[in-house]
């Protein structure tokens, strides 16, 4: 059933299949690694295990993809960075938890490329100034997560030596993990680099665009049983994936996708209140 917050004009859209997803078993015994004036909220779940309880010791990765239509100014394009609390509010109120051994972010365009390793070129590769600074500002949000607990590692995707080198000079805390995608993880620098800076480099097989506009579209006609009249210019804003695996098996016994979507106009000034 969709329901609305009529507080921050939010309306939740879990999966056509919704089962619960809340762990029932204490958070000590899991390991968690871990998108209007309105804004919609979608819950797409598939659980493997029917009985969460014989996962004692289970790994869930979380993966926030800031999309092409992040942001909702046209003036300041920046990724917003009220996206990770967003993300992590309903990452917590999906799997009832209270905190993420891994959260990995993604922004928008990155490319794992290989000949700005090789031929030298800027050390921020393809980042502005201006790009760089507003993924600091993403960060920064993440390493308040991390001061308080709530993750425990951090982790980016598709950056190369060079963006790692720069990225790892501004910020207060570093990332611990890299992700890339299969076809790069051959590549000698980043493979050296991450070892000697203690990076765990992951690999992935994620599109570059993970939620095209018009996959979107067609997911709120589909979805839309309650026949709501919603604007058509709806886009998304990011979409949080995540996966629960049994650690001793390597099973994945639950995985999901989270997904934030407004109008263009909508402001991004709502905020959810995650206890510290």
């Amino acid at each position: 059933m969709w329901t609305f917050d009529k507080v921050n004009g939010i309306l939740e859209i879990p999966d056509p299949f919704y089962f619960d997803q809340k762990l029932t078993e204490d958070r000590n015994e899991y390991e968690i690694t871990g998108e209007i004036k309105i804004h919609l909220i979608f819950y797409f779940m598939k659980k493997y295990e029917e009985n969460t309880k014989k996962l004692l010791f289970s790994i869930i990765i979380a993966k926030l993809f800031y999309l092409p239509s992040s942001s909702t100014s046209v003036i300041e394009p920046s990724p917003p960075p009220q996206y990770v609390a967003q993300s992590i509010y309903h990452l917590f109120k999906v799997l009832g938890i209270n905190t993420i051994d891994t959260f990995i972010v993604y922004f928008n365009g990155l490319i794992f490329n290989y000949s700005d390793e090789v031929d030298g070129s800027s050390s921020n590769d393809n980042f502005t100034k201006s790009d760089f600074d507003n993924l600091i500002k993403v960060w920064t949000e993440l390493e308040k997560f991390h001061v308080n607990n709530r993750i425990h590692k951090l982790g980016v995707s598709e950056f190369t030596k060079n963006r790692l080198e720069s990225f790892i000079n501004a910020v207060e805390i570093s990332p611990k993990v890299n992700q890339i995608n299969i076809i790069d993880c051959n590549n000698g620098e980043i493979l050296e680099f991450a070892k000697k800076n203690d990076i765990e480099l992951l690999t992935h097989r994620d599109p570059t665009v993970i939620l095209p506009s018009k996959t979107f579209r067609n997911i709120i006609e589909e979805t839309n049983t309650n026949k709501i009249s919603l604007n058509n210019d709806l886009l998304p804003r990011w979409v949080l994936k995540y996966s629960v695996m049994i650690k001793c098996r390597g099973v994945v016994a639950n995985k999901g996708y989270i997904v934030m979507g407004s109008t263009p106009n909508s402001g991004l000034n709502f905020t959810y209140t995650i206890d510290h």
